[in-house]
């Protein structure tokens, strides 16, 4: 039996570089046998109820795109409850879990079709008051609130297509330093509460983001049934810059005003609604409850990342 794809496409990733890209992947792709029905999101956030549609009538179900897309496709999978599996073809700025999970090339992505093996990975439900598509999301790499979702707002899809991955977080970064207020929130850890005002709030899925410069979450794993939260108090501008390296090299979760652990649920209640980031995209605002759903996925991995 033929294996059927279907390619969910995000042609803005990458600053609107990836549909060069494409074109060029999708000529190689139907030399080797691997046509499939595509979908194209016509606006943001179209790709969790395409990839739904698309689920239904798919073996093998392709995110082509960055963390975003990967995020928006897992998310209309899970929503459709449909047995295919996840893949990825990196056409991002970070790719983020692409990288990590050994796919290191958008060759070595489409090799994986004919050839990959199935990893189960974790993903985190995120539920939020207001969204500006639907209600449900599900993040793959982390979901943050504070001062990393500033910097990822400032670092603008301009930005991103002078500056190019190396650098256009770290502008990013310098714009948000000037523009970063520390909201006043409630958090309600598994069965441990805190509150105040806080720097920085993640629950991580994955060790590393921002196409790998940033050690968001040290130590976490994709398939321990577990997310790893980061909250970090409020800091003024200078001792956030001063101590920013220790959040790229992950050496912040020694920090006195840092608590670091892991959980399976997360309770985010602000003053005013406060906007929440998943995989690099704004999902909606608090209040919100995150929760991991374990091995939830089956995605298409090289042999060198395991499998199970």
């Amino acid at each position: 039996m033929n294996t059927r794809l279907a390619y969910v496409i995000n042609p803005a990733a990458a600053s609107g570089r990836a549909v060069a890209r494409w074109q060029t992947a999708r000529t190689d792709l139907w030399r080797r046998g691997l046509a499939g029905a595509e979908f194209v999101p016509r606006a943001a956030h179209d790709g969790v109820e395409l990839a739904r549609r698309a689920a239904a009538d798919a073996d093998i179900l392709v995110a082509v795109g960055g963390d975003g897309t990967v995020s928006e496709v897992a998310s209309g999978l899970l929503r459709a409850g449909a047995p295919a599996r996840l893949a990825i073809l990196p056409l991002g700025t970070a790719n983020d879990l692409a990288s990590q999970l050994g796919i290191r090339s958008l060759n070595g992505a489409i090799d994986l079709l004919p050839n990959g093996q199935t990893r189960r990975i974790d993903a985190i439900e995120v539920r939020c008051a207001q969204g500006p598509s639907n209600p449900v999301r599900h993040a793959l790499s982390f979901v943050c609130l504070g001062f990393a979702g500033e910097v990822l707002r400032q670092t603008t899809p301009a930005i991103k297509r002078w500056f190019g991955p190396r650098w256009c977080y770290w502008i990013g970064f310098l714009r948000a330093l000037a523009t970063y207020r520390h909201p006043n929130v409630r958090v309600q850890a598994d069965q441990t509460a805190f509150h105040g005002r806080w720097l920085h709030i993640c629950a991580g899925n994955l060790e590393w983001a921002g196409g790998g410069i940033m050690r968001l979450s040290p130590g976490a794993q994709c398939a321990d049934g577990l997310f790893d939260v980061c909250l970090i108090e409020a800091m003024p501008p200078p001792a956030i810059a001063w101590h920013f390296p220790k959040l790229l090299g992950g050496s912040f979760v020694k920090h006195p005003r840092a608590r670091y652990f892991q959980g399976t649920e997360l309770v985010l209640e602000t003053e005013a609604p406060e906007p929440i980031h998943i995989d690099g995209d704004m999902a909606g605002r608090t209040p919100a409850h995150l929760s991991i759903r374990p091995r939830c996925l089956h995605i298409l991995a090289p042999p060198s990342a395991g499998h199970s």
